[in-house]
């Protein structure tokens, strides 16, 4: 009997109507803002109205969303990897198409039982336990389905390898030597690390396995929190200015909580972070890691994790 996989992901706007809708959908989630239902389709409203055009200027700056198409090709991969004994499809949290609509499109074809990958290395309250939700909602409604969801994945040998490799090729390109390795993640609120969220303790011991296999001095920082609130740390601009009064000056950033380029990577710390290290810090040499599209290794983890499930 053919068995699905489906790859879920945040998803990404292509368009200012589609940026304002997937706000509204990310800000109704209840692992984004932590609120009863009734305020948090209000803040939802509000936000998604407010921020949507300052936003949409920052994807123009970097030429789109390239989250959504990263996926697909990543999904097209998986599935000529692991042939016709599996249908492999994608979806995502807050853009189309959404898990349910992905769940009846394996129904339609009579797939019942699937492998939900997050494309999240570490998990956090904030992403695997929200597409876990997101998927329940489906199931308590239509037993059909029997569909496991694959845990964090960050200690896989193929996923260290993917991140060894993509290194040591950005290192041996750009002639680095001797570079300071700053792994940076997406930071959360505090809140769900005291609630139980073991994503700090996923990002820190994902930096020393990979860090590890490379030899290098390393750092761990997170980037991209809020104003509003406390989010963990150490930011990773706090950490860097550090850094600078160190002496640290050459510096290789890598996005590790993340498996595809995106509005974080691309602007947060390209058009942000880097520059502020260059003319605010003075930092001389810093560059950061691409993350390819479809990458064979990464790709390969995948598949190794339903062949094994």
């Amino acid at each position: 009997m053919l068995k699905g996989v489906m790859l879920v992901n945040m998803g990404g706007p292509e368009s200012p109507e589609e940026l304002k809708t997937f706000l509204s959908r990310m800000f109704k989630d209840p692992a984004i803002l932590p609120y009863r239902k009734p305020v948090r389709h209000l803040l939802s409203f509000i936000i998604s109205r407010s921020r949507y055009k300052k936003s949409w200027k920052k994807y123009e700056l970097i030429g789109g969303t390239p989250l959504v198409q990263s996926t697909i090709k990543t999904s097209r991969a998986l599935q000529a990897v692991l042939g016709t004994s599996f249908a492999v499809k994608y979806a995502f949290s807050y853009s189309s198409p959404d898990i349910s609509n992905t769940l009846h499109d394996f129904k339609k074809e009579g797939i019942s039982e699937i492998l939900a990958i997050p494309l999240y290395p570490q998990s956090s309250f904030t992403t695997t336990s929200s597409v876990k939700a997101d998927i329940k909602k489906v199931t308590d409604k239509d037993p059909f389905f029997k569909i496991a969801v694959q845990e964090e994945f960050y200690t896989h040998p193929d996923f260290v390898a993917f991140w060894t490799f993509n290194i040591k090729k950005h290192i041996k390109e750009l002639g680095i030597d001797n570079p300071t390795l700053v792994f940076s993640a997406h930071s959360i609120p505090e809140y769900y690390v005291l609630k139980g969220d073991t994503y700090p303790t996923g990002i820190i011991n994902s930096a020393a396995l990979i860090a590890e296999k490379l030899g290098y001095n390393y750092e761990a920082a997170f980037q991209s929190g809020m104003k509003r609130g406390t989010w963990i740390g150490p930011d990773v601009r706090e950490h860097m200015k550090t850094m600078a009064e160190e002496g640290i000056d050459n510096l290789v950033l890598i996005p590790i909580s993340f498996v595809h380029e995106n509005l974080e990577t691309r602007y947060d710390l390209d058009h942000e972070l880097i520059p502020y290290a260059k003319d605010i810090l003075g930092i001389k040499n810093i560059s950061r890691v691409k993350l390819p599209e479809a990458d064979l290794l990464f790709v390969g983890m995948l598949a190794d994790l339903v062949l094994k499930s």
